[in-house]
Order: C-alpha cells, then structure tokens, then sequence
C-alpha cells in the first residue's frame, strides 16, 4: 500500500493519477481533511483516509501498512496571518509522519519540501542540494517552517528512517483543480490581453512542470539514494518572459513591456498586501514575492538528472497545456480566434 498525503494538491492530485497507473495492483491510500473535494479522483480506485496531520492518532492510522509514504500535505502561504499555523502543519505534521513511519517500519519516505529551504546564495550562484539544515536567516514564515522540517527529515534518517526528500521549485502546469497561487495568476493574466502596453520589473524565478516533478518524486522513490536530497527545478524566467508565454499559448498579440523601478513595484506590493487584508481577499504579489522574483533562481537539478534521469520538459509546451486545460475546466475563457485554432489542430 503507498499511501500520499496532501492528495488533492495541484502535485499531489496528479502522483496519485501516476501512482495508480504505475501500481495497477497495489492499493493507493490519500490522507485528506473532512472538507476536501474529491472529483479529481474520479474513475481511480483509493482508499480514503480523513484526518488531521496534526493529530498522532490520525497519522499514524493513515501510516499503518503503508510500504511507501508520500509526505506533501503542508501549507503554503506567501502572505501569512497564521505563522504559527505553518509551523503546527508543515513542522508538526512532518514530525508526526516521521514518527509513524519509524514506528511502522515503512519501506521509504519521500518528503516533499521546497527551493525555498535552501539558502539563497548571493549574486547568480549556482543553488545545490545541502544536508545541513534548518537554514538560517531564510525569508519569511514558509521558507523556515519547510526547513525545520527538512532537518527532522534528517534527524529521522539518522535515527533509521529510510527517506529521500525532494526540493521542488516553481510548480506550475495542467490538472491545477485548486487553483494555486500561479493558476490564479494565470487567470488574471488571461483577461488582460486586450491591453497593449505592460509594466513589470526585473524579477525572475525558476519555473518546472508537475509532471516532471511527480516524475521525479516517483524516481526518488525507486531509485533515489537514502538520505539524499534532490532538486526538482526547471527553468528560469524572467517576468516578461512568464508574460510573453502566456499571451503566446492564449494566442493574444504580445504587448509592449516596460519596467518600473523595483523600489516602486516594492512600495506596491505594501499597499496592496495591506488593503488586500483590510478586504479579506489573497493578493497576487505580496511583499514577499516580490522579494522571492528578486531572489537568486540560478537552481540545479544536475544531480536529479544524473542520478535519477529526471529531466523537465520545455516551458512553452508546460505553458500551453496549462492554458488548454484550463479552458477546457472552465477556468478560463476561450478566446474565439483561439478556439478555431485549437480545433483546427485536433481536426489534423
């Protein structure tokens, strides 16, 4: 039995599609709070779990019998008003999983951490994996709480847990049920095609397929070496590169960018995060992804491709299949002129 937490996640919804045809006869069990919805399951065969990751008994109920763990439940926040939560869910949690699986004797945890654990290296150097952690001096609340977590991972590994941990960057790509913060974006961007002229500043970040990282998960998995970390990153791009690929995969004409100082992109994100709190509503940019696209995003996965033949796929093809999808989930509109084109190329 593998069981995965975090199953209806934008990574986890699709390890548990590929896990289910990779293990036709092994049985696939998803750890999930009361409230999640489960239509993206529909047609697999699982066995449901319903718990807290914060509660012991819930955990190890879910761990027991499981062969092969997949740790992704966590949460992700790039603005948060519950710091304390983070750390409860995504430290906590963690421990309570490593717990279980020493006490069950699982086979292997493959823990899903985050490029955000690692330290940002200064100017354009190449960022790697590392063992030593927490990480000190890391950029908000998220980036600490997936450190920590990283370093009881190890500390487990220590104490006999056979576990392998990947670092996976910017997940974007199709079967987003959820919308994520870059789903959501995607959207947004969608409706604006109509304007010709974009302002955006310097900022970049390293972007990679789901599909490559649940493919790289599952490699980590079987052929991954105990106690080894792994990089699951893409490619890097900048922000006017994120917008010329959306507009190409709407088929919308590409506008004129034009940067602002970052100085006034910064100040911003500051009034933007504040009224967005006043009106209880989720900013796009926050301050601190601001201070992420200005981050150093030089990321390797040499080490995943050497050792674990993981490699992603290009971001053009990621980008137009994202869009496509969504348009076909109704999450955003098909633009007329797009549409012809799409059936065109299904017609051929």
């Amino acid at each position: 039995m593998i069981l995965v937490t975090g199953a209806t996640g934008h990574i986890g919804n699709v390890l548990v599609t590929q896990l289910a045809a990779r293990y036709p006869l092994e049985t696939i069990r998803i750890f999930l709070q009361k409230h999640e919805r489960l239509h993206m399951f529909d047609g697999l065969a699982l066995e449901i779990y319903f718990g807290d990751i914060r509660k012991p008994a819930d955990v190890r109920r879910a761990v027991k019998g499981a062969r092969l763990v997949f740790h992704l439940a966590g949460m992700i926040d790039t603005a948060p008003r519950h710091p304390e939560l983070l750390e409860q869910i995504n430290l906590g949690g963690t421990g309570l999983i490593i717990e279980a699986c020493l006490e069950y004797k699982v086979e292997r945890l493959v823990y899903v951490s985050s490029v955000h654990a690692l330290p940002d290296l200064p100017g354009d150097q190449t960022i790697c994996e590392i063992k030593d952690f927490p990480v000190p001096n890391l950029l908000g609340p998220y980036a600490r709480s997936k450190s920590a977590a990283t370093a009881a991972v190890y500390d487990g590994i220590a104490r006999g847990l056979d576990a392998v941990i990947v670092f996976p960057s910017g997940v974007i790509g199709p079967f987003d049920y959820q919308k994520s913060q870059m789903g959501r974006l995607f959207c947004y961007l969608s409706t604006q095609g109509w304007l010709k002229v974009v302002m955006t500043f310097t900022g970049a970040y390293n972007f990679v397929d789901v599909r490559d990282v649940v493919s790289g998960m599952i490699a980590a998995a079987e052929k991954g070496s105990t106690g080894e970390g792994y990089i699951l990153s893409g490619y890097r791009i900048t922000v006017r590169e994120l917008i010329h690929l959306e507009r190409e995969a709407l088929g919308q004409k590409q506008p004129l960018v034009i940067y602002a100082p970052n100085w006034l992109v910064k100040a911003g994100a500051w009034l933007v995060y504040a009224f967005s709190r006043i009106i209880g509503i989720k900013p796009f940019f926050t301050p601190y992804s601001i201070s992420v696209l200005e981050s150093n995003s030089n990321i390797s996965h040499e080490k995943a491709t050497r050792e674990l033949g993981y490699q992603p796929r290009p971001l053009a093809e990621t980008f137009r299949d994202s869009i496509l999808w969504m348009q076909e989930n109704g999450q955003i509109r098909r633009q007329k002129a797009h549409a012809r084109m799409i059936a065109a190329r299904k017609g051929n």
